[in-house]
């Protein structure tokens, strides 16, 4: 009867779930060298979980569950991140109301309430794919204790000086209707048109190229490059603005690259980062003409246009009135808001910033000194770093999110501040009596901006450990897993937390996983109608198989979906139970198993093989070298201990027990091919929980109560190596296996007789094996050639 795979994991998972398997007790001997401290990403609550989380997520309980069997008291735990603009967005798709609409308190608790159900589904999701995290302590970023250690550390950056608010610059969504900082930003290719404008000078005429043309009712100067002779006697001349009249000066500076369009460019308020830096150096006149709803609000013709509206329609007066030379369309490299993919604004505001800029050698630094898996990662890190051009702005014009805990006094206009006793407090919903700090006045006006969600996440190790009462106990986390979508996001802002707050980086290692893309290997996303979701390849392939998949992936490595490799993972399963059952036949004996002291060359042989790849997978293991662990295991499991190993043994187990089943031989092979598949299950353990759990019992035949993820590995380094009987059968193995190969390069089945056959090769070894190489590849006649060199063949 096939296995239920689904049905098998399900009972198990029930199992793990009544024994209260995987939650974190605390130890009096927190001290001790062998606790591993895992900061876990928590992740956001929009919706279902997607590959991207499935494949991730794996790679961390893979380290998690290895690190238990290893000895360790692994702390996993698990969150949420559960306020901001995403749960904010996902509240109101639920609700099908904006938060505007609706009285602040009831939108807070509605999406509360949504968050929470959404959490219930999401931890079956996990559950489901064998992650083994403690659920039962699970925190989220939006609850009361994260809100307090949240507004607690905003007003400890106060008083180190590094929270600061004031007007100025700021990057702006006008899809979101937000001020967001330059962490939530992404590239983005676009094709769009580079316009060649006339500008009227009294010495000629001065030809800009741009691709904002709808900018230019924001105008304040035209640049040259004082090396450009084009343009010499330009410099200092006055330029009439295009249909808005206006004149503005026109200035030399290095900055321009005269290889760019006409090497002559306009500075507007604001088009890009550009125009912010020039308008900041000369001091000009702030026009800004876009609105925060994203509509041209001047006086001029492109009034309550949307700007790529007003980017057509400019376009098209300027060439009715003769004042476009050309255009070409061209590929452009545009700053988009990665939540929502729209093009993001240089506008005015005034904001909360977290001031770093000033920390760059001390990021690269602490940067250095956390081992990042892979390597090269640390260097997307630094490039990050190094291109910092703006502090971090931590002030988000929503709804949904962490407070600040900060009035304003209506009387003197002073910042008044929460007392920490009162944390966490909400300003917008009451002031709880505070009084102003410098007048006394109680007429005070709440701040009404909420933070950023990366000002909270970025504090994850403290939420995870604060809430058990372990942050001051732990020195650092051994390690951070991530994708390498958010290096700029949630690694680098736990780093600037960690060194502002604490002076010490947060993490000893950090993981970075790829992403994951569609058969083709485009990028996935619902716009596309490409997107998977893990729960119905679980159902299909069951979880095992998904982690199977998962673990193929190295440090940093995208990964496409390919089924094949779920096909991959569920054979394995099956290849796992079926082994295992051979052996339980073999034996039909439960009792303890214990690591053997073989005296037979061939189990001696099999010992020896297990005790390397021990060691190899505990190295890779160590060294975060998930896909190469499991490689080397998938090779001696099915290429050494089921092809080789237990193909020589069960037909002369069977075989004895007829004849002499008091035999030590029988006994030999059987407390051996008991322990090398107990080890082999332990060691896969880590990467496919549930048939690892199910076979464990078949072979050992304990009670549900106990489970394999309780059993340690920590015996297998201790494997004996028997030198002279692995070159011995490893030679017969190898003669095995151009045996096979040979049948099936005549398309022979492997079970299939053979009548006769010829091996050339060391005839003294050949021939000391012949009755067990006739045995195992269903040889009537074997003929022996003595030869340097191995090769198989009929006889003519």
């Amino acid at each position: 009867m096939d296995l239920d795979i689904v049905a098998m994991e399900s009972r198990w998972r029930k199992a793990w779930d009544s024994t209260d398997l995987y939650s974190y007790k605390f130890r009096s001997d927190y001290q001790s060298r062998n606790f591993y401290w895992i900061d876990t990403p928590p992740p956001t609550v929009s919706g279902k979980m997607h590959m991207g989380h499935a494949f991730s997520y794996v790679h961390q309980d893979i380290i998690a569950r290895y690190m238990r069997m290893s000895g360790y008291t692994v702390f996993y735990p698990w969150g949420f991140d559960d306020n901001g603009l995403p749960t904010e967005r996902f509240t109101e798709k639920m609700l099908g109301v904006r938060a505007e609409k609706m009285p602040i308190a009831e939108f807070i608790q509605a999406a509360q309430k949504v968050s929470h159900e959404s959490e219930i589904k999401l931890l079956d999701s996990w559950s489901r794919l064998g992650i083994s995290a403690d659920f039962k302590n699970y925190y989220t970023s939006v609850s009361e204790p994260s809100r307090r250690i949240s507004q607690r550390m905003f007003l400890d950056l106060v008083r180190k000086g590094r929270a600061y608010r004031k007007q100025g610059a700021i990057i702006y969504c006008t899809t979101c209707h937000t001020a967001i900082s330059q962490i939530e930003m992404k590239d983005a290719t676009v094709s769009t048109d580079f316009v060649y404008i006339r500008f009227k000078t009294d010495v000629g005429d001065i030809v800009i190229a741009t691709t904002r043309p709808e900018m230019l009712g924001s105008c304040v100067a035209v640049f040259v490059n004082p090396s450009d002779n084009r343009y010499s006697e330009f410099v200092g001349r006055d330029a009439v603005v295009p249909i808005y009249g206006n004149t503005v000066k026109i200035y030399a500076d290095d900055s321009v690259d005269m290889e760019k369009g006409t090497g002559a460019e306009m500075v507007c308020t604001f088009g890009d980062q550009n125009d912010l830096d020039l308008w900041k150096r000369y001091n000009f006149d702030l026009k800004l003409i876009i609105g925060e709803d994203g509509r041209i609000n001047d006086s001029g013709p492109l009034k309550g246009l949307t700007v790529n509206e007003g980017r057509k329609r400019i376009v098209e007066i300027l060439s009715s009135s003769g004042l476009v030379v050309k255009t070409e369309r061209i590929k452009h490299s545009i700053n988009t808001h990665e939540r929502c993919g729209t093009p993001v604004e240089i506008s005015m505001g005034k904001q909360w910033f977290v001031r770093y800029l000033d920390m760059k050698d001390e990021l690269i630094r602490a940067g250095r000194e956390v081992t990042w898996h892979p390597d090269h990662m640390r260097i997307r890190y630094e490039t990050w770093v190094n291109g910092l051009k703006w502090d971090w702005c931590i002030s988000r014009q929503r709804f949904y999110g962490v407070p600040f805990p900060v009035w304003y006094c209506d009387r003197c206009g002073e910042t008044v501040f929460a007392n920490e006793e009162m944390l966490p407090v909400d300003p917008r919903i009451g002031n709880a009596g505070i009084k102003c700090s410098r007048c006394g006045s109680t007429d005070l006006s709440p701040e009404t901006d909420v933070m950023d969600t990366w000002a909270t996440s970025s504090l994850s190790p403290r939420l995870s450990t604060e809430k058990e009462g372990l942050f001051d106990r732990i020195t650092v986390m051994d390690i951070r897993f991530q994708g390498h979508d958010i290096i700029t996001a949630w690694a680098f802002t736990t780093m600037v937390r960690s060194l502002i707050h604490d002076n010490r980086v947060p993490w000893k290692n950090i993981y970075i996983s790829g992403n994951v893309n569609d058969p083709y290997g485009q990028k996935m996303s619902k716009s596309k109608g490409n997107v998977s979701e893990p729960d119905e390849f679980i159902t299909q392939f069951g979880a095992d198989a998904i982690r199977f998949w998962s673990s193929t992936a190295l440090p940093g490595e995208d990964i496409k979906i390919k089924e094949q490799e779920y096909v991959r993972g569920k054979r394995t399963v099956i290849k796992i139970l079926n082994a295992t059952k051979l052996v339980a036949m073999l034996s039909s004996d439960n009792s303890e198993i214990k690591m053997p002291y073989p005296k037979y060359p061939v189990n001696q042989w099999i010992t020896s093989k297990l005790s390397k790849l021990s060691r190899i997978y505990n190295e890779r293991m160590m060294n975060y070298e998930i896909a190469r662990a499991r490689s080397a295991l998938d090779d001696f499991f099915w290429n050494v201990f089921c092809d080789d190993y237990l193909e020589m043994i069960k037909g002369r187990v069977n075989s004895l027990k007829q004849t002499e089943p008091e035999s030590l031989e029988i006994a030999d092979a059987i407390n051996t091919a008991r322990y090398v598949q107990y080890t082999i299950l332990r060691l896969y353990a880590p990467f496919m929980p549930y048939i690892a759990e199910e076979a464990y019992h078949i072979l050992t035949g304990l009670p549900d109560e106990s489970s394999i993820h309780g059993e340690s590995i920590e015996d297998i380094t201790e494997i004996n190596l028997f030198q002279e009987a692995e070159d011995e059968y490893d030679y017969l193995a190898d003669i095995i296996s151009r045996i096979r190969a040979y049948k099936s390069s005549k398309k022979i089945s492997l079970s299939a007789p053979l009548q006769n056959l010829e091996v050339h090769g060391k005839r003294d070894e050949i021939e000391m094996h012949a009755d067990m190489i006739r045995d195992v590849m269903k040889i009537s006649s074997l003929k022996v050639i003595d030869s340097l060199e191995i090769s198989v063949s009929e006889p003519d």
